[in-house]
């Protein structure tokens, strides 16, 4: 066997194991991103989940697919309306869709952490463009005592809030 054939025969086995290691399911999505300008107030509606890591950090729980509606308002005075620059707001409503294996992995993780009780009430998490199955499982989780859960995840802080349904997390950051 000469020096060529011996090349191809390693790059293939070493391409069969890595494809074998890959435990991600990579399913096609189509990505639809809608962004609205007025005066100072932008709203996107997407489903890109790389537009939405640029707002929350993936490095280590990337959802599988993702819907937000993301709100900013641009107070820095370089538009008519505004004289005085202030600080800017903003509001995000997500949905983030996982796979069993990292939704068992962050609850797995929750169980060792000890946090205030939350106090969010679930209509907070019904957001006006939610499809239909996703507000019916909402409307029907009723798990007893259960107040949503802070962000542990996603570099929200203080202002992100979090509720948990199966194998998605519905998610609201806002600035104060």
């Amino acid at each position: 066997m000469n020096f060529i054939n011996r090349i191809y025969i390693v790059l293939f086995f070493l391409s069969f194991f890595m494809s074998c290691n890959s435990n991600e399911k990579t399913e096609k999505i189509n990505i639809a991103t809608n962004e609205l300008k007025t005066d100072n107030i932008t709203e996107i509606t997407s489903t890109d989940i790389e537009k939405l890591s640029e707002i929350l950090d993936f490095g280590t729980h990337k959802p599988i697919k993702v819907e937000f509606k993301y709100v900013f308002i641009d107070n820095s005075g370089q538009n008519d309306r505004l004289s005085v620059p202030g600080p800017s707001d903003y509001y995000l409503e997500a949905i983030l869709y996982f796979n069993d294996q990292t939704f068992r992995a962050m609850n797995a993780f929750e169980l060792n952490l000890e946090w205030k009780q939350q106090h969010h009430n679930k209509q907070e998490f019904n957001f006006d463009w939610l499809p239909k199955h996703i507000i019916e499982e909402l409307g029907n989780h009723n798990i007893e005592n259960y107040k949503g859960h802070p962000d542990f995840f996603f570099g929200t802080g203080v202002n992100g809030k979090a509720w948990y349904l199966e194998n998605k997390i519905l998610l609201q950051e806002y600035t104060n």
